[in-house]
């Protein structure tokens, strides 16, 4: 009798498993009809999917702020502007911004889902002009990159609840070790830029002179 009750109890455990929205049992009903779906098989698991629209904005954003930054360089690699340093800046914020879009898209995929080109920006700095001054150029980089850094700071608070259905340790992790460190030192760097210029543009008599210098800085110290 205890053997028989036993029984029927591991019976019915097994029955409530085969409930469960797992890729095998998608895998056996599929095979009783034959091109059934199989749409648990993925690589999606954990709360990602609590922040899977969010990365794809991110990732638009990064995009976006592509060709912005790329339309920055070209302004200031003219021959009206001719701010070798500052196209030279703007071109690596540029090249940043693409490789972290990719690096985005990659984890997506990687994670489970694909990206939405058609997404745009929840937030972005409004550009009125690309022919902006050295200083005011400096200023729209530095908003820029505070977007991304809080967008980064948004979906990483999302991902750290401690529940089930919304904490994934492994987009905190992404985040972290790809995202959080540089932005904070983009950040910092174009803050100390704009005001070491507001700084040599203040205190000198010849402020066109001092922005020559500051752009001859700039073409040493960017990477």
């Amino acid at each position: 009798m205890k053997f028989l009750t036993l029984l029927t109890v591991s019976l019915l455990g097994l029955a409530n498993v085969a409930q469960c929205e797992f890729c095998y049992n998608d895998v056996v009903r599929s095979c009783g009809a034959i091109g059934g779906d199989i749409g648990n098989c993925n690589s999606n698991y954990s709360g990602v999917n609590t922040v899977s629209s969010d990365l794809q904005h991110y990732a638009a954003t990064h995009l976006e702020q592509n060709w912005k930054y790329l339309l920055m360089s070209a302004y200031f690699n003219n021959y009206e502007a001719n701010r070798e340093g500052f196209s030279k800046l703007y071109r690596k914020l540029a090249d940043d911004a693409w490789e972290d879009t990719l690096d985005i898209v990659k984890y997506m995929a990687k994670r489970g889902f694909n990206m939405d080109y058609n997404i745009t920006p929840r937030r972005k700095v409004q550009i009125q002009s690309y022919k902006m001054s050295e200083l005011s150029s400096l200023a729209t980089a530095l908003d820029m990159q505070k977007v991304l850094a809080e967008t980064a700071h948004e979906i990483h608070s999302e991902v750290t609840v401690r529940k089930k259905t919304f904490h994934d340790a492994e987009t905190i992790n992404f985040l972290e070790t790809e995202f959080v460190a540089k932005h904070a030192d983009s950040i910092r760097d174009l803050a100390g830029h704009a005001n070491d210029l507001h700084q040599l543009i203040k205190g000198n008599k010849d402020p066109s002179l001092a922005i020559y210098l500051f752009d001859e800085h700039l073409k040493k110290v960017v990477g």
